[in-house]
């Protein structure tokens, strides 16, 4: 089985942005609910602990919402390997895994002490410090459900890798999770006078949890998302791939962990390596262009874009392909694909994409900068129908007809033209027989 055919039939991963329904569903599948009113419930433990008012709540409670974000890391990491319901998951221990909730109160407490200091230094230096934890927050989350490593969690240059990955998703992830908690503290809030005393503590507390759990589902999702390009294995969906499938996965895996430590350069070299052994498969070339970007090679992104950008075209992926030149022209106006015949297929990509002005910029001025090119007949015909079928500007795309039958008569796209223009006059017609 070609490795490269494997990829490319691989079902896309839905955008977790489409799933939002799902992550507020998923505490209520029976085994999380079940768990999060249990331990809702021992909150009320701290009235009979026998051990001195407020000691007894806090040792309560710092037991309980122990054994609740051991949970929520579980759903992590589950989540991020594709088992996307609780039932699907993987019930062994894993020591590791058991310890990260102290590992992230360790983040959490080094954080403090960061921005501590920060704040001696100036009110500037304090807020774009806490902009900057704030931000590296759900990064530093996800890098040490993957790598189970303090370190790796802490390293503010893991997190920004982690985030350059990501992309803007990231960015909309973090506005998923800011909305979520602000919507916790106002359902916190609305509880405070409408229950009865006792019942006030397993309440607030089962609140707090339901938007945890779904705030750290969103997250493994994001992983999940991206799992190809983090170097996490996935069960869901994973093919039953032949050897070169089994090392590009180990490849994955080790890239993964590289990013993770924060080791870019080491993470590039075998990327590259993994690429080259492998060059029509997409996941590699998408993972080197990804590391390239982030470790800021500008030089050897902008030769690698280009065929990338090719072997997108090759497999049949528009949509891909349009993104990586939009994100390449961004940086370098000047950067064109391998083959200028190239434009037309990333145009063709945009207007499904019913980005209808992007589509004829892709073709505009094709015939003075590429004179006597053998696409210019369908360029012209591509832009008329454009403007015609979808802009509904008859009278442009009549000239670019009209040109085009002037300079190619005996051209095979000719009889479309002609068909096209006959249409346009037809429909101009129409009024007029009324």
């Amino acid at each position: 089985m070609d490795h490269s055919a494997s990829h490319s039939e691989m079902p896309e991963v839905t955008p977790f942005w489409q799933r939002l329904p799902l992550f507020f569903r998923y505490p209520f599948h029976w085994e999380p609910l079940l768990y999060m009113a249990v331990l809702a419930m021992a909150t009320l433990l701290g009235f009979i602990v026998p051990v001195p008012a407020p000691l007894g709540h806090l040792l309560v409670h710092l037991g309980v919402w122990l054994a609740f974000i051991r949970y929520a890391y579980k759903t992590l990491d589950q989540t991020a390997q594709g088992r996307l319901r609780p039932d699907q998951h993987e019930s062994h221990s894993d020591k590791e895994r058991a310890n990260l909730p102290y590992k992230q109160f360790a983040i959490l407490v080094v954080t403090g002490f960061v921005l501590g200091f920060a704040g001696r230094l100036g009110g500037l230096i304090f807020g774009a410090a806490l902009i900057f934890s704030v931000l590296t927050l759900p990064a530093s989350v996800m890098i040490l459900s993957i790598t189970r490593s303090f370190w790796a969690g802490l390293n503010p240059l893991a997190a920004i890798g982690m985030m350059r990955i990501i992309g803007m998703p990231y960015l909309g992830l973090c506005a998923f999770l800011f909305l979520l908690s602000a919507s916790q503290n106002f359902l916190l809030v609305g509880l405070l006078h409408r229950l009865p005393f006792w019942a006030l503590l397993p309440a607030l507390n089962f609140v707090a949890m339901y938007f945890t759990l779904i705030m750290f589902n969103m997250m493994g999702y994001v992983v999940y998302q991206h799992h190809h390009l983090l170097g996490v294995p996935v069960v869901a969906g994973a093919a039953a791939g032949d050897k070169r499938g089994v090392k590009g996965s180990e490849d994955a895996g080790a890239i993964g962990r590289l990013i993770g430590a924060g080791q870019i350069d080491e993470a590039l070299e075998l990327a590259y390596e993994a690429q080259r052994v492998a060059p029509d498969d997409v996941a590699a070339h998408g993972r080197y262009h990804k590391l390239l970007a982030l470790a800021g090679r500008d030089d050897r992104l902008a030769s690698h874009a280009k065929r990338y950008l090719t072997l997108l075209l090759n497999k049949g992926q528009g949509d891909e392909a349009l993104q990586v030149y939009r994100s390449m022209h961004e940086r370098d106006a000047a950067f064109a694909p391998e083959q200028p015949a190239q434009l037309l297929r990333l145009a063709e990509a945009a207007r499904r994409r019913r980005e209808f002005a992007e589509a004829l910029a892709l073709v505009k001025g094709f015939d003075k900068r590429f004179p006597g090119h053998a696409e210019i007949p369908a360029i012209y015909l591509f832009a008329a129908r454009v403007l015609c079928e979808n802009l509904r500007q008859d009278a442009s795309a009549r000239q670019i007809l009209a040109v085009l039958l002037a300079r190619y008569p005996e051209h095979a796209i000719s009889a479309e033209a002609r068909q096209l223009l006959a249409a346009i006059d037809k429909l101009g017609a129409a009024p007029a027989a009324h």
